[in-house]
């Protein structure tokens, strides 16, 4: 029998699962539930040492006969503390160990209950990966978070240099409960090197087993752009998803749109595939249609510094490697691969999917609205000799419905500071090529210093000012608040005519279909030897109401 703590059975599953065979183990009540289980599983050899110090060299000797990952498992309080000097030994002969704390609840560090003391992170440097684990009650969230939690940490010791890595496991009372019959089957990821080939052929033959393949891409950096030829291959041997922040050279991608059309249980549309590169997606309809995917579907995450970042919450295997490499060697195994009638079916099925948004967007006008501005400038501009940027909230989700090209966007945390900052660097650095700015007005009043500088003509700003955070008029529910408009969404009556003027940059205003019209044409055609900027003036509501009435549009 194991013991009823959710949180240690699962860790005790997955040390079976990565490879784990010996367990050191020192005394402790805290830690009894994790030594009890350790000692009740048959895969597990279990090896007692008293003095936590000598335990930690203890497991490295392990480590270095056994050539597998080794656990040493220690109670809370100060036991962690003298795990410390084998750890780094261990770090620093690349033969690193996976140390187990127990831990007692959080709210009591510093609260003078016995053998408490903040223990995350308390091996610093010398653990790669420190995690602590969350109590799992009945939430799901929680027993994914764990699982997820466990597998980075077991990864990241398996990586290149073996480091030492550090889970934490805080455990209330009551501990000594014993009546679990059997572990919980967990998911497991499995990692690996793009550049071994053993494990790169793994990847690329369950490519060839496939029906229904898919690629999603994040965010990626411009240089990952494959060319021309190879985006076609790509979408020749499986769906892509992908947005304009993702590559150049995907242009019509339409995600969000299709997926606002698709019912998450139309099994037809799901892959049994899906391979994730890149980083941050705008659209949340693509996280949940991931998230919806059945667990058994084969998802695998690229990444270039190792870390498992399970959007998915459903990764099953960690490629550690170049987003570009992976889609290339991807595309030459496209490219070697006879097709079958079930993949050409589902490529088929979404192409049909893709076609019905573009043509119900096309036939879709919009009223005067920042929906019309952008569409206009991206019909307007010269992609081709320019950089733009879009600005986070309403500013990049509109970029998803219009932009007929790569867009640059701060994604990494997606606030909205530094919009207008990034668009400045840009063309700073690079007098030569004209560079756009796209930004609402929340984002442009906090950045205005930005403009605090010595700046030439090859700045545009299309400045959207509804005088508020348009987004929060669009999420469900926060209308019932009669402080969204005042306190949440940031109401005001600024313009940005004063700013402009007081740093030397052109300016023009738009207040209707005709003004907009002769200012997109200024902001694009005009030359200028000083930024020029294009504020449109909107109001909230007919913002809302047009976004709605798009959708709704797609939907008909």
């Amino acid at each position: 029998m194991y013991c009823n703590k959710k949180n240690v059975n699962i860790l005790t599953a997955l040390l079976v699962e990565h490879g784990v065979r010996h367990v050191v183990v020192c005394p402790g009540s805290r830690n009894a539930p994790l030594v009890h289980n350790f000692s009740q599983c048959e895969k597990l050899e279990c090896h007692a040492a008293t003095d936590e110090r000598s335990a930690g060299f203890l497991a490295l000797g392990l480590r270095q006969q056994s050539q597998s990952p080794v656990a040493i498992c220690v109670t809370s309080g100060s036991a962690l503390l003298n795990v410390l000097p084998a750890v780094a030994e261990a770090t620093y002969q690349q033969q690193g160990i996976v140390v187990i704390s127990a831990d007692r609840p959080s709210a009591w560090v510093d609260q003078l209950d016995g053998q408490t003391l903040p223990q995350p992170q308390a091996l610093g440097v010398f653990a790669s990966v420190s995690v602590s684990l969350p109590e799992v009650g009945e939430d799901e969230t929680e027993a994914w978070h764990c699982n997820r939690l466990v597998n980075e940490a077991l990864l990241a010791n398996k990586a290149p240099g073996h480091p030492s890595v550090h889970i934490n496991v805080p455990l209330s009372e009551p501990l000594f409960e014993f009546t679990v019959e059997e572990l919980p089957r967990e998911r497991v990821v499995k990692g690996g090197l793009w550049s071994d080939a053993v494990f790169r052929e793994a990847i690329l033959g369950e490519y060839e087993k496939a029906n229904r393949p898919m690629v999603v891409m994040g965010q990626l950096p411009s240089e990952s752009a494959l060319d021309k030829e190879s985006i076609a291959c790509l979408q020749k041997g499986a769906v892509v998803l992908a947005e304009p922040i993702s590559m150049e050279g995907l242009h019509d991608t339409c995600t969000d749109q299709m997926l606002a059309l698709l019912n998450r249980e139309t099994e037809a549309y799901h892959p049994d595939w899906i391979l994730y590169v890149g980083g941050h997606t705008v659209s949340k309809r693509l996280r949940h249609f991931l998230r919806a995917q059945h667990p058994e579907t084969m998802q695998i995450l690229v990444s270039e510094d190792g870390k498992l970042r399970d959007v998915s919450q459903h990764t099953q295997r960690l490629v550690l490697g170049n987003a570009k490499e992976v889609l290339q060697g991807l595309i030459e195994r496209i490219a070697s691969t006879p097709s079958s009638q079930e993949r050409d079916d589902f490529l088929n099925l979404w192409t049909e999917l893709r076609q019905k948004v573009q043509s119900r967007q096309s036939s879709f006008v919009p009223a005067f609205s920042q929906l019309q501005a952008v569409s206009l400038f991206e019909r307007s501009i010269h992609r081709e000799s320019a950089w733009v940027y879009y600005a986070n909230s309403m500013s990049v989700r509109l970029a998803a419905l219009y932009a007929q090209g790569y867009c640059r966007c701060n994604r990494g945390v997606n606030g909205i500071e530094g919009s207008l900052s990034v668009a400045v660097g840009a063309s700073l650095a690079n007098t030569e090529q004209r560079v756009y700015g796209v930004i609402g007005d929340l984002s442009f009043f906090y950045d205005q210093n930005a403009l605090w500088q010595q700046l030439k003509g090859n700045l545009r700003i299309l400045l959207l000012n509804n005088g508020q955070g348009g987004i929060f008029r669009i999420l469900k529910g926060l209308n019932e608040s009669p402080v969204r408009d005042t306190l949440v969404a940031g109401s005001h009556e600024t313009t940005a005519q004063g700013v402009c003027q007081q740093y030397k940059v052109g300016y023009r205003c738009a207040t209707d279909e005709e003004s907009l019209q002769e200012g997109m044409d200024w902001l694009v055609n005009e030359q200028s030897d000083k930024p020029l900027l294009l504020e449109v003036k909107t109001s909230a509501q007919m913002d809302e109401t047009e976004f709605r009435r798009f959708y709704a549009h797609l939907r008909k």
